[in-house]
C-alpha cells in the first residue's frame, strides 16, 4: 500500500477542491451515480459504475497516487442504515 504524509483530512479537502473547481463541470449530469477517483497531487482522474475500478486504474497509472474517491452528484458514496416506512392510510 502507498504511503503517504496527507492526513485524511488534508486528502477529503484538497480531493473535494479539485473535484469543484476542475471536475464537477465536465462530468455532471452525463455520469451522475457513478464513481470517481482522483490523484490529488496530479488532478487526473478516472470514471467507473463501481467504486473500486476508477481507484485500480490511477494507481496502475502511477502507484503513489494520493486519491480522493466520490460518487457523482451525490453527498456520500455509499449508505449505512436503512429506513422502514409505515404505510400511510
Amino acid at each position: 500500500m502507498p504511503r503517504t504524509d496527507y492526513t485524511s483530512e488534508v486528502i477529503a479537502v484538497r480531493g473535494k477542491e479539485i473535484y469543484q473547481q476542475q471536475i464537477r463541470d465536465k462530468v455532471e449530469p452525463k455520469h451522475k451515480g457513478k464513481f470517481l477517483s482522483v490523484d490529488i497531487e496530479t488532478g487526473n482522474y478516472e470514471i467507473d459504475t463501481d467504486d473500486l475500478s476508477p481507484t485500480i486504474r490511477l494507481l496502475e497509472k502511477r502507484p503513489d497516487a494520493v486519491i480522493y474517491s466520490l460518487r457523482i452528484g451525490f453527498q456520500a458514496a455509499h449508505r449505512i442504515g436503512f429506513k422502514i416506512s409505515r404505510p400511510t392510510q
